[in-house]
Order: C-alpha cells, then sequence, then structure tokens
C-alpha cells in the first residue's frame, strides 16, 4: 500500500500545554513529535491476548509522563448519506481533526482491483490482500479497462499489483471509506450516495462484465484462483488532507492487525517503541512539545504532556498509566456491534 506519512508536518504551537521554559519550535522537529500510531489496538480476540504479552518500555514512559486530553469515536456503520463525510474516514484519518484540519474530496484517489463475492442478499468484499495479484495479472487487467477509464475522464496510472493511482472530475466531492472499512462487508451499503457517484457506479458495472471473460481471470479460474471481478476506489491522507500536515500518521501495525497476526503485531509494536515512542522520550526530556494517538478500528486517545503541579505528581503515583490499560480502554469505548 502507499505510504500514508508523506508530506511536510508542521505542528500548531502547543507550548501552553507546559510549565516551564520550551525550546523554540522547530517545525521539520514538530513533524516528528507529534505522531498517530493506527491499529495500536483491535477487537479480535488474537490481538486482545496478544495485548498482555506487550513490552513497550519506551511507550510505558511516555504515557506515565502524558494525559489523555481527549478521546473520540468513530462510527463503524455505513452513513446514511455522503453528508455525514466522518463515518467515512477511519480513526486515524479523522483524528486530523484536533489540529483543525477538515478532509477534502478533490479529484485524486486510488483504486484497487478486487473480487467482490455476490450472495443472495448482499455483495461482499474480499481482502484484496488475500487475492495475491501479480504485477504482470494488474498491468493486463489495467490495460484492458484503460480505454474506459480515459473515455470518462480518468487519468490512472500503475503504482503497484493493488494500487492504481487516479485523477479525474467524477471523483470530487466524493468521499470514499477506506479498504479497511469495506473489507468483508457488504460494498452497497458503503458506496458514495450522492448523484454524480451514478457514473461510477456505471463504470463499476461495466467494468464486471469486461473483467468476467479477460484472459487473467480465465487462468486464475483454472488456477483455483479468485478472479477479479470489480475495483474499489479510495483515498490516502495526504489525498484528503492539504500540506502542512497536522501529525505523522504510523502504519506499520495495519497490515497485522487486518490479518489478526498476533506475533506480527506484538513484533511492529516493538519497533514502534523502540524508535518512534523512543523519539517522543527523547523529545520530551529536552523539553519539546510532543504528542502522541493512539487508534483503533473505531476509537482514538490523544495524549500530551501533564501541566506541573503537586496535585498531577500525587495524582501520578497514586494512579498508574498502563499501557495495556490504555489499548483496552478504545475497545471498551466502543465495543463490537
Amino acid at each position: 500500500m502507499p505510504d500514508m506519512s508523506r508530506g511536510d508536518c508542521v505542528i500548531p504551537d502547543n507550548r501552553g500545554m507546559y510549565d516551564g521554559q520550551i525550546t523554540p519550535s522547530n517545525p521539520a522537529a514538530d513533524c516528528l513529535n507529534h505522531g498517530i500510531i493506527a491499529y495500536a489496538s483491535d477487537p479480535s480476540e488474537a490481538l486482545q491476548n496478544a495485548i498482555d504479552t506487550l513490552y513497550l518500555p519506551h511507550l510505558s514512559e511516555l504515557l506515565g509522563k502524558l494525559t489523555c486530553v481527549s478521546k473520540g469515536l468513530v462510527s463503524s456503520a455505513p452513513p446514511n448519506s455522503s453528508a455525514q463525510s466522518d463515518a467515512y474516514l477511519m480513526p486515524h484519518e479523522s483524528v486530523l481533526g484536533l489540529w483543525g484540519q477538515s478532509p477534502e474530496w478533490g479529484p485524486d484517489a486510488l483504486i484497487t482491483p478486487c473480487h467482490w463475492q455476490v450472495g443472495m442478499n448482499e455483495v461482499v468484499m474480499l481482502n484484496p490482500a488475500e487475492i495475491q495479484l501479480t504485477e504482470r495479472e494488474s498491468r493486463d487487467l489495467l490495460e484492458a479497462i484503460q480505454p474506459y477509464f480515459a473515455e470518462d475522464g480518468l487519468t490512472v496510472n500503475y503504482e503497484s499489483p493493488l494500487v492504481w493511482r487516479a485523477q479525474g472530475d467524477m471523483f470530487k466531492g466524493l468521499p470514499f471509506p477506506s479498504l479497511d472499512k469495506v473489507i468483508g462487508r457488504n460494498v452497497n451499503s458503503w458506496m458514495p450516495k450522492a448523484g454524480q457517484a451514478r457514473q461510477l457506479q456505471r463504470l463499476q458495472s461495466e467494468m464486471q462484465m469486461l473483467l468476467y471473460q479477460h484472459p487473467v481471470n480465465d487462468q486464475r479460474s483454472l488456477r483455483g484462483q479468485w478472479t477479479l471481478n470489480s475495483f474499489w476506489v479510495h483515498r490516502e491522507i495526504t489525498q484528503m488532507y492539504k500540506p502542512p500536515c497536522p501529525a505523522r500518521v504510523h502504519l506499520d501495525l495495519q497490515t497485522a492487525a487486518l490479518e489478526k497476526n498476533a506475533n506480527r503485531w506484538l513484533q511492529e509494536w516493538q519497533n514502534l517503541d523502540a524508535t518512534f515512542c523512543k523519539s517522543l522520550v527523547d523529545a520530551l526530556s529536552r523539553k519539546e512539545a510532543v504528542s502522541i494517538t493512539l487508534c483503533s478500528n473505531t476509537a482514538w486517545r490523544h495524549y500530551r504532556p501533564k501541566k506541573a503541579s503537586v496535585f498531577t505528581a500525587l495524582q501520578s503515583m497514586l494512579s498508574q498509566t498502563s499501557v495495556h490499560k490504555e489499548l483496552r480502554a478504545m475497545i471498551q469505548d466502543n465495543p463490537l456491534p
């Protein structure tokens, strides 16, 4: 998947959160000192059990010096209309609103070829990562579809087997949910509701007919693999938010969380702790402005430094912040529907 953490990052000055002298603001350092960790917790049994075995000394030290100043939920239910734009966002996407930013639905988007499993009452998207689409197959499919894209004013370029970069007026004003919101669910419930989405829906129907007898799918059927019968349009963060971006989004845990792979999730968490979390501990020791936001698939919690006082010191001694407790709290904030 594309790197969602790219872009210049400048954080609004938040030195009022501190007591004492603060080192001068440095935009480059600010970007590194404010981070959002996506998929930090997950409601699946495998990853909830894995939380008990997490050893994250730097995150533990960090949370001991920070306090949760705000938290929020993101609905997992499909929106009733395109006006409910927040419902299309994952927590690590919507939390950028803490810095006063709002998503924009412009002409740039990503297209991912995928398989829609048609049932009696619903059409469910399978996880594209499990389809094992090769570069050659993806390029051949795009070559076949390209004239139809061009006819509808779309410019589409290959980036990787599951990522085609696209641009066109057709996408303007249309919010698209991320793949993570739609995988395993009824795609019809997540289609944009606006009137201009009809053109896109027509194009998807045409592609289903075109791909049905495509040689790539014929060969995949012979091998017992899932065929490619549609595509999904979505956006990366840099396409929804104009620079300067307010914080660095870390997606290291995404793949493991979606696969419910506890061992890989633990390993990626340890890597984040040894790198990003350690960098925040070091920045905090230099009295630089820092913040960290932990996200699950439905909730987020935002942490900033505690104001120095006798009360906060006593409170810290009596109520130690636990990494395990904070990660589980996001699931308790919004349990599975």
